[in-house]
Formats: structure tokens, sequence, C-alpha cells
């Protein structure tokens, strides 16, 4: 099948601008573009256009010089400014983002480098909830993952198509795409969404698209310019397109442009099923025939057409900073998606546009550099230690060591949720795990249930009730709470309120604990009314069906005040300036007359306490408030005098907030 030629494709340049915004609008405006997403499946169809268009460019090259010039071609292109941005972001990891959120950075950066950020670790790695999170700064990154992933498999379709006659070659790659369809559409929505065998049908239908326009066309030189139809990753020339008379493709170009448009911007969340495949085949037919689009091929869509690799590659670390930091303003939300703007303008036109022209030598060169570069700044810490952890504080420490400290626990807030005798059923440390070295004498099945918290108590619960228990079981579930499903957009807390009660069902320990930092079960703040209050009566029922599966009791981790999370890190600091406890707590929203979630708080401590009361002598509250509540200055204090804090900017208890806390546990093990 011989390839014909016509001059840059703007509109596919304007395809790629609008599967941009919307990526963009489902990134930053979740609940107004909730089906934006798809515009990373409209890259994917562009990708597949253009790496057929490559291929059929070598195709009469021996095989090695094929397989050579392909891979050759989309590195250079992709991997400079791929490996400058995380080069970027992990700078900007060190500097400005909070302290708690690096070692989970370090850990995704180095899956970003080796293009492995699709094979999501757990359940908790699912994309929409990191999404919602928002503490992963890579996580974007996944679908740079799956077609470099596909870079590896699509020579050889494509070596096996050339045998085939030109009908049989559509033939061929429409039943590998179906294949593929089947495996998207019959595996799980976490396999299907990252695998990248479930996601070759879409690749295919680009290719398809490009061999039935080329085919078409009676010009004998294939692709001199149309180079540049994938971008997420293209925009190499700057050609203009030439003059085309209006025909009726043109006209019937605007049905699959319009359904597209209203699919992405549509205010309400649409079934996957359907409308991926939709606009996947959509995106499709609209490449076969937007030739002369007017609306796709305007200059300002098609020049977002072209920053649309660095835009999608800068945007979510600034998204992610502003959660994390921001996470509710408005006007700073606005202006990181400005600022996302400017700087892929800045970056396409000073960094991609230059090393583009470079040579091949020095653009290799160039690569290495910024790879190594990259592994240095990732791995920092092994390569620089920082000074060695200390839990054992004495009279000689003072508020420096507490600066140091305090930092260190940020640093390891992650590793505080690990239990070094938990065999755990996923990669942890979040999901479910066993404990293990456990005393033979023991006699009681203990679980452990709750979000982060759980995992967080996991080894002081281990160090306590060990010797009287045979098994320990612990599940946790990131964000979301054991008695509620927490009212967190895209984070499967529903799926995890299920799974709590049939685990616990399954195992019907003896004793079980709940163990959660409170999030959604303070809300709303004007109930007065516990049988009318809908958020209590599914607590209700959750611990009720809880009690039915525990032979004996179950402890129940009553609420603890939230504080100003990103001013952790400052205690010490504070105290070293002069600054006394009380206006810390002030400064930290601990101060009893000015909680920063003063309702809500005394509203869950309601609730809880009702659960008890309504439990039947079966269920027992536990209390860590006269450990962090001061009486005498009417303030909750979560650090001690030297300025050692007992909280992670994660909200997390530091190494010295477990040890504060332990006679409660000691007490409670003690008394089984």
């Amino acid at each position: 099948m011989s390839v014909a030629a016509k001059p840059k494709r703007l509109d596919l340049q304007g395809i790629r601008g609008l599967a941009i915004l919307s990526v963009l609008g489902f990134h930053f405006y979740p609940a107004l573009f909730p089906n934006g997403y798809l515009g990373v499946d409209q890259f994917f169809v562009l990708s597949g256009f253009l790496m057929c268009m490559l291929l059929k460019r070598a195709e009469n090259e021996p095989t090695c010089t094929l397989i050579t010039l392909f891979y050759s071609k989309r590195f250079k292109r992709i991997l400079p400014l791929y490996l400058l941005i995380i080069l970027l972001s992990m700078i900007s990891l060190y500097t400005i983002f909070p302290d708690t959120s690096i070692e989970t950075n370090q850990k995704s950066a180095m899956r970003a480098l080796l293009f492995v950020s699709n094979a999501p670790k757990s359940v908790q790695d699912d994309y929409f909830t990191m999404l919602a999170r928002a503490v992963d700064i890579f996580t974007h990154t996944w679908s740079l993952s799956v077609e470099v992933q596909f870079y590896f498999l699509v020579p050889f379709i494509f070596l096996f198509a050339i045998k085939l006659s030109g009908k049989l070659q559509l033939a061929y790659y429409a039943l590998t795409g179906l294949l593929s369809y089947a495996f998207f559409f019959f595996t799980p929505s976490n396999t299907s969404f990252n695998s990248v065998f479930a996601r070759i049908w879409q690749f295919l239908i680009g290719m398809i698209v490009f061999l039935l326009s080329s085919h078409s066309k009676k010009s004998p030189e294939a692709e001199k310019n149309i180079e540049e139809c994938n971008k997420l990753i293209e925009d190499e020339e700057n050609n203009t397109q030439k003059a085309q008379k209006p025909s009726i493709l043109h006209l019937i170009s605007y049905f699959p442009l319009i359904s597209i448009i209203l699919i992405c911007i549509i205010p309400y969340q649409l079934n996957t099923d359907f409308v991926r495949p939709l606009v996947t085949l959509a995106t499709g037919a609209l490449m076969l025939i937007s030739d002369s689009n007017l609306i796709l091929s305007n200059k300002i869509l098609t020049y977002i057409g072209d920053i649309s690799y660095s835009l999608y590659l800068i945007h979510w670390p600034i998204y992610a900073y502003w959660k994390l930091a921001f996470d509710g303003d408005v006007n700073l939300l606005i202006l990181s998606l400005l600022s996302s703007i400017i700087l892929a303008i800045i970056v396409f036109e000073f960094f991609e546009k230059w090393y583009l022209k470079l040579s091949s030598t020095s653009i290799g060169l160039l690569i290495v550099f910024l790879f190594f570069l990259n592994v240095i700044l990732i791995n920092k810490d092994e390569l620089i230690p920082d000074r060695e952890e200390n839990n054992n504080h004495n009279s000689s420490m003072n508020t420096d060591d507490a600066i140091i400290m305090n930092h260190q626990w940020n640093l390891n807030d992650q590793k505080s949720l690990w239990v070094s005798y938990c065999n755990y059923e996923t990669a942890g440390p979040l999901e479910w795990c066993n404990h293990t070295s456990l005393e033979p004498s023991g006699k009681y099945k203990i679980a452990v249930i709750g979000n982060s918290w759980a995992a967080n108590h996991g080894a002081l619960i281990h160090d306590e009730c060990g010797r009287k228990a045979n098994t320990i079981l612990q599940g946790s579930a990131g964000t979301c709470e054991a008695l509620y499903p927490t009212l967190i957009e895209n984070a499967g807390c529903p799926q995890y309120f299920e799974d709590f009660q049939k685990r616990i069902n399954a195992e019907k320990p003896d004793y079980l604990f709940i163990i959660s930092r409170y999030i959604s079960v303070g809300n709303p703040g004007n109930i007065t009314n516990f049988e009318e209050d809908p958020i209590y009566q599914t607590m209700k029922k959750q611990l009720l069906g809880l009690v039915a599966s525990t032979r004996l009791k179950v402890y129940i981790l009553d609420a603890v005040p939230r504080h100003d999370t990103y001013k952790t890190k400052l205690i010490a600091r504070w105290l070293k300036e002069g600054v006394i406890p009380l206006e810390i707590d002030k400064r930290l929203g601990q101060s009893n007359a000015q909680l920063i979630d003063g309702s809500s708080y005394e509203l869950a401590r309601r609730r809880y306490s009702q659960l008890v009361a309504d439990c039947d002598g079966r269920c027992v509250l536990l209390d860590y408030k006269p450990d962090f509540y001061n009486s005498i200055t009417e303030s909750y204090r979560i650090f001690d005098d030297m300025g050692y804090s007992y909280f992670t900017s994660s909200q997390h208890l530091t190494p010295h907030g477990l040890e504060h806390i332990r006679h409660v546990w000691k007490d409670v093990c003690g008394a089984l």
C-alpha cells in the first residue's frame, strides 16, 4: 500500500488542542468537566496515526534500520522535555512542597523515569483516587508510560502487517484491535485503564485512519510534512495548510467534532464503558474527514496543540502543589492554571524548539545528561544521608534537634505506615496484611481497621497486643474511614466501606480496633437529632454489622482535632524564636476557642459517643483528648516542651507521638 502525502494538517493539531483542554478541565475543575479524562484517549488515537506514518516511511528499509529509525525519532522527540520536567519537578519537591510528600514522590519519580507509572502497586493507586489526593506529582505520567510501552510492540505489529496485502492489513489491525478491546472490556477497571494491552485498540484506530487516509490520496509522496500527528508529543514543523474547497466531508466533520466537545464539557459523569469507545471512534472518524475543518484549523487551537506536550507535563505538578498547599482557594487555582499555560508557552518556544534543531548526537548527550541528573536527584537521600534519626529524647537535646527531627519525621511519614511484622496482601503499606512474629501463647484473634491511622498505629498495637494474639489482621484504606464512606471524590471509599464489613465478617475476630482520623463523620454541623441524622445512621448500621462479626468487644478511637498542617514544620522554629507555646497552639488552630474544625470535631465526638451508647455494652471508646488537651491553657498541645511534634504534616502520629499515647494501648491490651 503506497503512502500518500499532503501538507501538514492543522486540523490534527486542533484535535490535539481540544484534547489537552479536556484534560486541563478534568484536572483543574473535575466537578465541571468529569469526562475530560477522555482527552488522553484522543491522544492515543493521534499517537497511533503518527506511529504508522513513521513506520510506513521506513517500511522499505531493513528490519533493524526500520526499528532503529522509529525509536530514535520517538525518543529524541519526547525524552529531553520529559526528563527536564521530571528534574524541575524534583527540584520543586525538595524546595517548596511539604516534606511529607517527598518520600512518595521520590518513588513515583523513579517509576516515571523508567516509564512504569501505569503499573499501580495496589488498589490505593487507582488513577482517579490519586487524582483526588494529588499527592503524587507524577500521576499524569501514566499515559506516557502506556505510550512508550506500546513503542516496544508497534514495530513488530507493523512488520507482520506489511507482509499482508492492503485489505488484509486493515483486517489484521481491526482484528488485533478487537482482541485488545475485549481485554479492555472484560478486565477489572484498574487493569483496563492502565494496561498497554487494554489500550492497543486505541492506537490501532489511529493507525487504520492513517492507512485509509494515505490510501485515498493521489500524491505518491508519503508523509513528508505530516509528521506530528501525535501531540501529546509532537510539533516539529510549521508548514502552512493549503486552502481546501468546502466539501460534503467538510460539513460532515462537524458532527463528530461537536459530539466530542459536548461529551467532554457536559457536567455529568457518563458511563466510561460507553463514552470511551465512542470518543475513540469519533476521534478516528474525525481525523479521517476533518482536513479542511475551519474550527480545528484556527490559529489559537492549533497553537494550543503545538504546546500540548509541554502543557500536559507541566500542569499537573503545579496543580498538585495548589492542592497540597492551598486547597480550596479558587483564585489561586485560576492562577495555577494560567501559570501552567504561560510556562508551557515559554518551555515550548525556548526549549522544545531549541532541542529539536540539535543534531542526533547532541540530543543523545542531552538525554544522557538529564537522565543521570534525575537519578542523582531522586536518590539524593541515599547518596547524601540526612542526620541519623533518633527517637530517644533526653535533656541534652534542644530545639535545634527538634527542628531536625520534625523535618526527618515529615520526610519519613510514609515509612511510619509500614509495619515490619506485616505480611502484606498487596504492595503495602495500606490495604490488608497479617501480622507475623506473634507470641505462641497468644489466644485472641485481633483485627485493626480504619484509614491510614490504622497503619500508623500498626506497629504500636503489635508491640502491646502481640503477646495476647494468635492473629492480627490489619486493614487500612488511605483517607477512607471505617464507619462512614468518606466524602472524598474518586477516593473509592464506598468500596472500602463495604470491604471492611466483608473482611471482618469473614475473619470474625475476638477484638476489633477501629482507628480512623475523622474526616466526614463530622459533617454537617447542624444536626441535633441523631434519629434523623443520615451520617449517624450509616455509621450505626456499619458498626452494628461489625459488632455482629466480632466475638467480644469493639474498640473505637474517638475524634482528634485537626490542626493547620502546613505550619507543623514551624513548631520548633517558633519555640526557638521565643514564641510562647500557647501562641503556637493558636497559630496551629488548636486553641479551644478557635479550633480549626471546632464544630465538626465536636459533632464527630458526639456521634462516636452515641454509637457506644447504642452498642449494648459491646463497644469501648478510646480517647486521646486527655493526652493532648491542656485544661489550663484551654488548648490542644501537639508538641512537647522542646518542640518535638506529635504529628506530621500529614496528620499522622510521629514516633514521638506514638510513644506519647502508648500507655492507652498498653492499658487496652493489658486488659484483654
